[in-house]
C-alpha cells in the first residue's frame, strides 16, 4: 500500500493562521516565536512593533483585532508561503514548543490552513504546444461549423 502524505502528492502548505481569543500581549507572542521567525506586529491593521534588528530567514505576522471595526476581538498569528512551510515542518518534527503559545485566559485554535498542489512542468508543457492546441481547436470548430452549414443548405435545397 502506497503511503499518502503531502510530499508524495505534491501538496505544500501555503498558509497557516492561528487564532487566540482575546488580546494577550503581542510582545510576548513575538518573543516566543522569535527563536524561529522575525515577527511583525500589527494592531488593528497599523504596524506597531518592529523587530528590525532581528533578521531571521522566516517571518510571522501577529495581528491584533480590537473590535473597533466591528470585527472579532482577538489575535491572529499568520504564516504564509515559505514561512507556513517552515512552521508546518516545525510542527511535524515536534521542534515547536506549544507551551510558548499557552495563555491562561486565552484559547488558541487553528484559524486557517491552505494547501497548494504543485505540479512540476515537463518539456511537453510549453506555450508553443498550447498555442498549437488552441489553433487546432479553432480550426476543427471552423470545419465543424462549415460542415453543419453545408448539411443545412443541402437539406434546404
Amino acid at each position: 500500500m502506497k503511503l499518502l502524505n503531502f510530499q508524495s502528492q505534491n501538496v505544500v502548505v501555503d498558509w497557516i493562521s492561528l487564532n487566540i481569543q482575546g488580546l494577550p500581549d503581542p510582545l510576548i507572542i513575538a518573543r516566543c516565536l522569535s527563536k524561529h521567525f522575525t515577527p511583525h506586529v500589527l494592531m488593528t491593521d497599523v504596524s506597531s512593533i518592529g523587530f528590525h534588528g532581528l533578521k531571521k530567514k522566516y517571518k510571522v505576522s501577529i495581528r491584533q483585532y480590537t473590535g473597533s471595526k466591528g470585527y472579532w476581538v482577538g489575535t491572529k498569528i499568520i504564516f504564509s508561503g515559505k514561512d507556513a512551510v517552515y512552521f508546518y515542518k516545525l510542527i511535524k518534527t515536534q521542534r515547536l514548543d506549544w507551551g510558548l503559545l499557552k495563555f491562561d485566559e486565552h484559547s488558541l485554535s487553528l484559524g486557517r490552513i491552505d494547501l497548494c498542489f504543485s505540479r512540476p512542468n515537463d518539456l511537453n508543457h510549453t506555450s508553443k504546444l498550447f498555442d498549437a492546441f488552441l489553433v487546432d481547436s479553432r480550426l476543427s470548430k471552423k470545419i465543424s461549423i462549415e460542415s453543419d452549414l453545408s448539411l443545412v443548405s443541402h437539406e434546404l435545397s
